[in-house]
């Protein structure tokens, strides 16, 4: 993650904070300023004009961003704030509307799109219709259509930004900006040119526009990725294993990134509208809300076993192989569970394709991966000192239930951390 050297950059020589650094990534602000705007042929629906949001966000790059304070190098977006009706050519657009009352959304569009010069007739997919479908036919100027990518990819992707040594930001698109602009190159492609997105969710559950009278993209080429999925193995072993250490090509320190989407309450909320602020109820739904959050809390339990989790820098990682099969573990057991609750009544859920836990091997500068072992070190040895603090509590309570419990976690913990050390101690 390279963040040793970003903290150096930080400071000058007598330690003092200085101003943070931006490196563009991708700058497509020099290029053509076009034209750019949404004819509607059809008329979008406004229910109510207090309960009505359009946005309209044009992106021109992606900068490398060292922070004055914690010297940890982010990617973050660029924005054309001035204007909405020009753009440069290569732009990224996203267009975001809604509408509804103070209590409900009744219809809402998202659709992304490449600034590029040609006038083209789209229909805008309503992802709602609470009141039936209101697809809205447009005529575009200098905006031609593309897909969102979805989770699975934005998930590789994030791993290849943090094989860069940098922290995508948490406010901006960062995921599809990335995905466009760096792998598909498509700020540099003319119409047609453009390779379609290795992976993107079906049609009708993104609910992507149609496009008409465009001939069809070409074949996609192989993208070449820095960053190589494990094939989680079909055996199951036990996660206290000790980490064998592997060293990748050059030199590079192979460490294993939790990538994982799990569900919560939040997955069976009623989000309503009432005076232009996000109302969220469970109403009608508390025990499913609670054994959501239950799957939840044992996924976690069950990932802490083979995975230390390192605040400092908001991930989870592992070093032995054997946590690529526990994480598939935690895989199947979450979906498992989720097939059993009546999810179908309150709504559709692919469950497959939005839940899974998985195990994703990266490579990093020996001393960045130490750092970061050094981290997880710490926190560790931080949450064993606890597990001791409450097993001792246990003990004197004579609580035997809960004190088999906290020794099975410290037993867990133990092994991880011995194992992370030999790691460590094995990096030269």
């Amino acid at each position: 993650m390279a963040l040793s050297a970003a903290s150096r950059d930080a400071k000058d020589a007598g330690g003092a904070q200085v101003a943070p650094r931006k490196v563009p990534l991708v700058d497509v602000s020099g290029s053509t300023i076009l034209p750019v705007r949404i004819e509607y042929i059809d008329q979008l629906p406004v229910a109510n004009d207090k309960a009505t949001v359009k946005r309209f966000t044009v992106y021109t790059g992606l900068l490398e961003y060292v922070s004055p304070k914690s010297g940890r190098k982010y990617l973050i977006a660029e924005k054309m704030r001035d204007y909405e009706d020009v753009a440069p050519r290569g732009a990224l657009v996203h267009f975001h509307y809604y509408t509804g009352s103070h209590k409900n959304i009744y219809d809402m569009y998202d659709q992304w799109f490449v600034v590029e010069e040609g006038v083209r007739e789209y229909t805008l997919k309503d992802l709602v219709g609470q009141h039936g479908k209101k697809d809205v036919k447009v005529r575009l100027v200098n905006l031609r259509p593309i897909s969102d990518i979805d989770k699975t990819v934005k998930s590789e992707v994030r791993a290849e930004i943090m094989n860069r040594g940098l922290l995508p930001s948490e406010y901006d698109p960062i995921e599809t900006l990335y995905y466009y602009w760096v792998r598909q190159r498509i700020h540099g492609k003319p119409e047609g040119g453009e390779a379609e997105p290795t992976a993107v969710a079906e049609e009708e559950e993104r609910g992507a526009g149609e496009q008409v009278e465009l001939p069809p993209p070409p074949e996609p080429k192989p993208q070449a990725l820095e960053v190589e999925l494990a094939t989680a193995p079909t055996a199951v072993a036990s996660a206290t294993a000790t980490a064998a250490p592997q060293a990748g090509a050059q030199g590079l320190v192979k460490i294993y990134l939790l990538s994982m989407r799990l569900p919560s309450k939040y997955l069976v909320q009623d989000v309503t509208l009432e005076e232009g602020r996000e109302i969220r109820s469970w109403e009608g739904r508390e025990g499913l809300a609670s054994r959501l959050e239950g799957i939840r809390r044992k996924a976690y339990d069950m990932i802490g076993r083979a995975f230390a989790h390192v605040a400092d820098y908001g991930v989870w990682i592992a070093v032995s192989d054997e946590a690529v099969k526990e994480a598939e573990k935690v895989s199947e057991y979450v979906r498992r569970e989720l097939r059993e609750l009546p999810l179908g009544q309150v709504k559709n859920v692919d469950i497959d394709r939005l839940y899974s836990v998985k195990a994703i091997p990266i490579y990093m500068e020996p001393e960045d991966a130490k750092e970061l072992l050094g981290a997880a070190l710490k926190h560790l040895s931080e949450d064993v000192n606890v597990l001791k603090e409450k097993i001792k509590k246990a003990e004197e309570e004579k609580n035997r239930r809960h004190l088999a419990q906290l020794e099975r976690d410290l037993n867990y913990k133990q092994a991880l951390l011995e194992s992370l050390k030999k790691y460590l101690d094995s990096i030269k």
